[in-house]
C-alpha cells in the first residue's frame, strides 16, 4: 500500500472515532436534573396508569370481571390517576392540548383503533333490528340475517343459514 492510502484511512478512521464518540464529549448537555426525572416517571405512571384503566375496561366488555371488582379496581386506578396528574402539575408541566393529543395517537393508536371497531359494531348490531337468519352450524347459537360469520364462534356460515 502506498503511504497516501494508508494516511488517508487513518484520517477517516480518526473521523469515525470523533464523530462516534461526540456524545460522550457532550455530557453535560443531555444530563438530566431531578426535576425532569420525576417528571418523566410521573408522565411514564400516567401512561401506565391509562392503559391498565383500558386493558380493564376491555376485560370487562369480554365478562371477564365481576362488576363489584371491576367497579372498585377502576375507582382505585382513577383515584392514583388522579394524585399523579396532581403531581405533574405541581411541578409545572402542562402540556397543551394539542401535545396530549399527538402523544395519546403515538402510543395507543392500535388500542384505540380496536376500541373504536368494537364500539362501531356494537352501535351497528343494536341499530339493527334483530331479523333472526337461522342458526350457526359450528356451536348452534342464533345468527342474525345478513351475517358472514357466527358473532359466537366465528365460524363461517353457510349460504343458506344466511338466507
Amino acid at each position: 500500500m502506498e503511504l497516501g492510502s494508508i494516511l488517508l484511512i487513518l484520517a477517516l478512521a480518526v473521523l469515525v472515532v470523533l464523530y462516534l464518540a461526540r456524545p460522550l464529549l457532550d455530557r453535560q448537555a443531555t444530563i438530566p436534573d431531578e426535576e425532569d426525572r420525576r417528571l418523566s416517571a410521573l408522565q411514564a405512571e400516567r401512561d401506565q396508569i391509562l392503559a391498565t384503566i383500558q386493558e380493564l375496561d376491555m376485560d370487562d366488555a369480554m365478562g371477564k370481571l365481576l362488576l363489584s371488582d371491576y367497579q372498585t379496581r377502576r375507582a382505585g386506578l382513577a383515584q392514583r390517576g388522579v394524585a399523579v396528574l396532581k403531581q405533574i402539575d405541581a411541578l409545572g408541566a402542562e402540556e397543551t392540548l394539542e401535545a396530549q393529543v399527538a402523544i395519546r395517537k403515538g402510543e395507543v393508536a392500535k388500542n384505540d383503533r380496536e376500541t373504536d371497531l368494537e364500539a362501531a359494531v356494537a352501535q351497528l348490531r343494536q341499530a339493527q333490528s334483530y331479523q333472526p337468519g337461522g342458526f350457526c352450524g359450528q356451536c348452534g347459537d342464533p345468527v342474525v340475517s345478513g351475517d358472514r360469520f357466527c358473532p359466537a364462534c366465528g365460524a363461517p356460515l353457510l349460504q343458506e343459514a344466511r338466507a
